[in-house]
């Protein structure tokens, strides 16, 4: 491998066409991957490519970010140039991939060619809208980036009524982040709960309850069909056929991994890009994490698991095999301000004639999941016992082993 030279902590460092590892994406699995490699490997000619501007910002935040009165520039917390001096690495901001050669390890971008011993993809997942009819189903909004909020942070300044497009985790909370900024919102599912597959229904209910004494008017079973009008002023068709008027259509269906650089590499790709025990891809030499990775348990779109992932990466880097990545299920902590809930759900569960119910006193549920062994496989508390959340993690974790 090459050695880059040591350089002040303050300077930028040089961005090389030749890095040993070179990595795609600057999103907190970037950021964090690059992380693990400079901790693992001190002397590896790193290099970190992004469409973007490559700022350094707390995701989860974004959905509460409004309750809380904060700006995107608030919410920065290091600039690329800066992140970059700390981590002595290359970084190459608003710079897309155009073309990969798997044979000459070259990357085209449109500011030049880059080349790499290895390759890591980490270029996250783009939030996805449903298909609707309208003359103004195009400016149906996302928010899942530091820009998009930048962007409806300034919108929202004139608007009063918010509908929201899906009662899941990302949805919820933000019907929620909206309602207690002022706005008025009403929130479109679906399904008969929020957070399906996720929260049982006691906890979902009691949820809803809190949620709607908050302001938020939830329509369970509905749908949005057509939307027309002009921003601030949209008539919605629903599906039962009434109409309503709202300033703003936000969506929160989901996410759907970017595998646009590995369909170039003509990567193995399911739902997301397939990676084994070490976070490879197809190709040996080239490693993926993050929301865009689909391991043998699937896409697993939360902090936690892309943290082990950076790990794995940067310790099969150095030739070590002794930490592969293992899906597990994550500890959940939704940022509901109206109750608590911190969860652990088994992988791929989603029944809910599972869940026995131990606690059920007001706010305050304990469920769990267990097999027919009566080993804890996952949880879901709320209100005062999500303080049991830690031990009962443990639990399951040691089941899992």
């Amino acid at each position: 491998m090459t050695h880059a030279a040591p350089v002040d902590a303050q300077a930028t460092h040089k961005v090389s066409d030749k890095s040993d590892v070179l990595i795609i994406g600057s999103g907190y699995a970037g950021w964090q991957v690059a992380e693990a490699v400079r901790q693992e490997m001190p002397e590896a000619e790193i290099t970190l490519i992004t469409a973007d501007d490559g700022i350094v910002y707390p995701k989860p935040s974004l959905s509460m970010a409004l309750r809380q009165d904060r700006t995107a520039e608030d919410l920065k917390e290091l600039s690329a140039a800066q992140k970059s001096a700390e981590l002595n690495i290359g970084v190459k901001t608003l710079t897309r991939v155009m073309s990969v050669s798997q044979t000459y390890k070259k990357v085209l971008t449109t500011r030049g060619n880059f080349y790499y011993d290895k390759l890591i993809i980490a270029t996250g997942a783009k939030a996805l809208k449903p298909q609707i009819a309208g003359d103004s189903a195009h400016e149906m909004v996302t928010l899942n980036d530091l820009p998009s909020y930048r962007r409806f942070r300034e919108t929202i300044e004139t608007i009063d009524h918010i509908t929201i497009i899906g009662g899941g985790l990302i949805g919820t909370e933000m019907a929620e982040d909206i309602a207690a900024a002022g706005k008025s919102v009403t929130l479109m599912v679906r399904e008969d709960q929020l957070m399906p597959g996720m929260l049982p229904e006691p906890i979902a209910e009691d949820l809803a309850d809190k949620i709607r004494k908050q302001g938020v008017d939830i329509q369970f079973g509905q749908t949005v069909e057509i939307m027309n009008g002009s921003q601030g002023d949209y008539q919605l068709t629903l599906g039962n056929s009434e109409t309503m008027q709202t300033g703003m259509v936000l969506s929160a269906i989901g996410i759907a991994p970017n595998t646009g650089l590995a369909e170039k590499l003509e990567l193995e790709i399911g739902r997301g890009i397939k990676i084994n025990e070490f976070c490879q891809t197809s190709n040996p030499d080239v490693y993926a994490i993050g929301d865009c990775a689909e391991s043998s348990a699937g896409v697993q779109a939360f902090l936690e698991p892309i943290r082990r992932q950076a790990k794995t990466i940067a310790a099969h880097l150095k030739g070590r095999k002794d930490l592969p990545f293992h899906a597990v299920s994550p500890l959940i902590k939704t940022k509901t301000s109206t109750l608590s809930i911190m969860l652990s759900l088994p992988l791929g569960a989603n029944d809910q004639e599972s869940w026995v119910t131990e606690t059920d006193i007001g706010e305050n549920h304990k469920l769990v999941y267990k097999d027919n062994e009566d080993h804890l496989l996952g949880f879901a508390v709320s209100g005062a016992l999500v303080n049991q959340a830690n031990n009962l993690y443990k639990e399951v974790t040691e089941n899992a082993a």
